[in-house]
């Protein structure tokens, strides 16, 4: 056995900033792998730079939450407004939940983005989900479906972990411990039978829950948990980026992207990393 790490930066295309950052942070750092989105403002940018970093892993990062569908708003109704666009993720969270979005309709835009990555010259590494929209109970099969009809065998774990292991009940969740402990037990099935043609990491990396959400907390966060990495294949997947005008405004993430853009280039966490014997791989490599 060994410890394999899959540094993944989300959002590849959201826009010109978030690109830069993530090139750079493959360039310079520690990052192995990113997730395009095909339709949104910066895609055409990603895609003509991509060929510039020929050992940076491209997956698609599908898509259900922000802006339009690939597909005509007419295929695919349950999934947007009435301007055509998608709904954001709060609804759409809770329309996956009760069943109320077209697991149709989610396989087939799914399938419409993964054509469209192909015939724009990227054949995806991998796939995951912008939101983890593909974790949903009305998404999961759908989301199989897609990517195993479109060729794709490899895609991010369900199952989270973190480190130093605290032995809490129900693991990295949030919430009263019976929602934690559902909500592992959930995320286990998906790993073990819904996912289980696929090739997963072990798990995908959370942070250890007393670091919460704060920001300036996430070098030490990064630090601990290659420091305390058991053997076995994981992805730790992470939001760099620049902060643009008239995008970073309305952004949820632009208070931490720039942060993890250091993270990543500081030298203190590669040290780590050779240190405890850690290989930095991409999803082609899992």
């Amino acid at each position: 056995m060994e410890k394999r790490l899959i540094i993944n930066a989300d959002d590849f295309g959201l826009s010109h900033g978030i690109t830069d950052g993530i090139l750079l942070t493959h360039r310079k750092g520690l990052l192995t792998s990113t997730s395009l989105m095909v339709n949104q403002p910066a895609t055409e940018y990603a895609v003509r730079r991509a060929p510039e970093v020929p050992t940076l892993g491209v997956g698609v990062h599908l898509n259900l939450t922000e802006g339009k569908p690939v597909l005509a708003k007419e295929k695919v109704p349950t999934l947007v407004n009435t301007a055509g666009e998608f709904i954001g993720p709060s609804e759409m969270g809770r329309r996956l939940l009760r069943w109320e979005a077209s697991s149709r309709e989610i396989e087939a835009e799914f399938r419409a983005q993964i054509q469209q990555m192909k015939s724009l010259g990227l054949q995806p590494t991998h796939a995951d989900s912008h939101h983890r929209i593909h974790m949903y109970p009305a998404a999961a099969r759908a989301f199989y479906r897609a990517v195993t009809s479109e060729g794709i065998r490899r895609a991010r774990a369900p199952r989270k972990r973190y480190w130093p292991s605290s032995g809490r009940l129900g693991g990295p969740h949030i919430g009263p411990l019976y929602r934690r402990i559902a909500a592992k037990s959930y995320l286990e099935f998906l790993q073990s039978v819904v996912f289980r043609g696929l090739h997963l990491p072990d798990a995908g990396v959370t942070f250890h829950p007393k670091y919460g959400n704060n920001p300036d907390q996430l070098p030490e966060a990064w630090q601990s948990t290659l420091e305390f990495m058991p053997d076995g294949a994981y992805e730790l997947w992470c939001h760099p980026g620049f902060a643009q005008p008239g995008f970073s405004e309305t952004d949820s993430l632009s208070d931490r992207r720039e942060r993890e853009i250091a993270i990543l280039l500081d030298p203190k966490l590669r040290d780590i990393a050779e240190r405890r014997d850690l290989r930095l791989i991409n999803f082609c490599q899992l």
